[in-house]
């Protein structure tokens, strides 16, 4: 893939839910983290994708020697469930992890306002939640389905990651028992008010009249506005959509600013310049060593799903490895638009849709050369997070999981990908290493994520690459 290079300078203000901004104490002596030591301090904040101890963002760590912190109180890892976020502090040392503390995060908990007909989102206490084929609904919801949730009645925990624009992307979903809800939310904090000592989390009043507010400064005028903080409170009228807080409190205090081995998972909300931005509230920079996984430096946009991987020093991680975690990537002209949808040319079948969240999805037209990052949501259609506007090309992209495989004949999101027409040097597997054909389709199976490149012809693709992705 190539690594271009292009200067943002694009400022937000949201963060990444159960984030660390620092972690515990460096290691030290000979330690290096992921720049090669053979032992250190190691950290991980993100999704729980699996479990025979925990494992986070695909690491796995011990935790028999581990403390549990769940919805605030002391736990147990059968707490824990998958799809759920947290933050892991620990060590490694060679490639085996332990964990000495889990601290399991969520977004929003509270009473389910509404639910979109279409059953992609959710309104949670002021807070806008969105569903897709990622996030995992606890069977305690009846068919695993929001639509099956009474809204005004049901209350939910959401755990998830927060997007730039306030809006909660779910990871986990579940309904709390009557007498269980401790209403709660993280996010940043807008329209503080010092006198009438209230401020805004998404569409959610906060009223902080009576409650703690130790780890806050002292409030003036809008001086909170931008911090991440997390509310807990008592009563929440959903009529004006107003939460009386018990306690406001900034997010990520207690923790130090170094870590041999740290990974963050979630949104960019800030980036400086290339290779200078934040995922959430973490500081990252990148080299001329980094590895980028699944996407280029030049997509590092203010929006985009990042996991980050590195040495934590003095609050900045400097990261080894860069991993974009929207799925599917696509490039051509436009072909059709209908409504909030349009098809590009080259890829048949394949529909991608815009909503309120794609950055960039105005003012598209006919034959318009784009770039779409986005995420499955169907076998053929993609919903788009992001649609960037390029000049005009005849190169032609597709990126997403591998559905079938027939022969050397790839599907992805329903296109046929003939392999025939890519020669034996342009099949490459991780980190743009050449590894030929045999090798390639030694590696692919269903559900592997793979990008095709080719070039359009009287309306038809010529393959000329494909590339395995992480």
């Amino acid at each position: 893939m190539r690594h271009s290079s292009i200067l943002f300078n694009l400022l937000g203000a949201v963060g990444l839910i159960g984030l660390l901004s620092g972690c515990g104490s460096g290691g030290g002596g000979a330690a290096t983290g992921t720049g090669g030591a053979a032992s250190g301090s190691s950290a991980a904040s993100g999704t729980i994708t699996g479990f025979g101890s925990v494992i986070v963002n695909g690491k796995r760590f011990d935790t028999s020697g581990s403390s549990f912190v769940v919805d605030g109180q002391s736990g147990s890892q059968g707490d824990l469930k998958l799809g759920m976020t947290v933050t892991v502090t620990g060590s490694f040392n060679d490639d085996q992890r332990s964990a000495s503390r889990v601290q399991q995060s969520d977004a929003v908990e509270g009473l389910v306002q509404s639910i979109a007909a279409d059953g992609l989102s959710l309104l949670v206490m002021g807070q806008t939640v969105l569903v897709d084929n990622t996030t995992l609904i606890d069977d305690n919801i009846q068919g695993r389905n929001i639509q099956n949730l009474v809204a005004g009645t049901d209350s939910v925990e959401v755990n998830g990651h927060v997007m730039p624009n306030g809006v909660i992307q779910a990871t986990f979903i579940e309904k709390k028992l009557t007498g269980t809800v401790t209403p709660e939310v993280r996010g940043f904090v807008n329209a503080h008010d010092a006198v009438a000592r209230t401020f805004q989390i998404g569409n959610l009043i906060v009223n902080y009249t009576t409650s703690l507010i130790d780890d806050m400064p002292n409030p003036s005028g809008s001086n909170w506005n931008g911090l991440f903080v997390e509310v807990k409170g008592t009563a929440f009228n959903s009529g004006t959509s107003t939460l009386t807080a018990t306690k406001v409190e900034r997010e990520n205090q207690g923790f130090g600013n170094n870590m041999d081995e740290f990974e963050v998972e979630g949104f960019v909300t800030q980036v400086n310049g290339s290779g200078d931005f934040f995922i959430g509230t973490t500081h990252v920079l990148t080299t001329a060593n980094t590895q980028f996984r699944g996407g280029t430096i030049d997509e590092i946009v203010v929006g985009a799903k990042l996991s980050a991987e590195g040495r934590l020093a003095n609050g900045i991680l400097t990261a080894k490895h860069v991993k974009f975690h929207a799925a599917v990537k696509l490039e051509g002209d436009i072909a059709t638009i209908n409504g909030n949808s349009f098809t590009i040319d080259g890829l048949p079948g394949v529909t991608v849709t815009v909503n309120s969240q794609t950055e960039g999805g105005n003012n598209l037209s006919l034959n318009s050369h784009v770039r779409v990052r986005g995420r499955v949501s169907g076998s053929s259609s993609v919903i788009a997070t992001r649609v960037e506007q390029r000049s005009q090309d005849i190169d032609v992209d597709l990126q997403g999981p591998v559905q079938s495989i027939l022969a050397q004949d790839l599907t992805i999101l329903g296109v046929a990908v003939d392999t025939s027409t890519i020669s034996n040097d342009n099949f490459e597997g991780l980190n743009d290493q050449i590894i030929g054909r045999a090798a390639f389709f030694n590696v692919v199976k269903e559900g592997t994520l793979v990008k095709a490149k080719g070039r359009l012809s009287n309306g038809i693709v010529i393959w000329r690459e494909a590339e395995l992705e992480d």
